[in-house]
């Protein structure tokens, strides 16, 4: 059964400024260690950064806790990607008793960009 679904649309231009701005301080505030890891090697900065915060801010919606609150912060959330490229969340301690507190177990996640926009979609099962 669907539990929640949440969608973000990011203006790639609005990371740019605080990429440019801020660097690795902001960037550590939306990423978790592991996704640190892949943002240095990533030839694109501002697409990483856009990508991953959608995903972290659809998330928090499907999940109906917005960010910041139950322990959903967007550096302890990581994304990583199956073997084909799928993504999908790592399931930490915090995000596991969310899941319970709202009997679901399952979380989906599509994620798209364009050079001036990036995008991502939960839904929560």
């Amino acid at each position: 059964m669907i539990k929640g679904i949440g969608i973000d649309l990011i203006d790639n231009s609005r990371i740019q400024v605080l990429h440019e701005k801020y660097g690795q301080v902001f960037a550590k505030k939306i990423l978790s260690a592991a996704e640190m890891i892949e943002f240095r090697k990533s030839r694109s900065p501002v697409s990483y950064l856009a990508k991953h915060f959608a995903s972290k801010e659809a998330l928090s919606k499907a999940l109906g806790t917005g960010l910041y609150r139950r322990g959903i912060f967007p550096s302890k959330l990581t994304v990583d990607h199956d073997d084909i490229g799928k993504p999908f969340f790592i399931k930490n301690d915090s995000l596991l008793e969310v899941l319970k507190s709202i009997s679901a177990s399952n979380i989906f996640l599509s994620i798209s960009d364009t050079d001036s926009h990036s995008t991502a979609m939960v839904l929560v099962e």
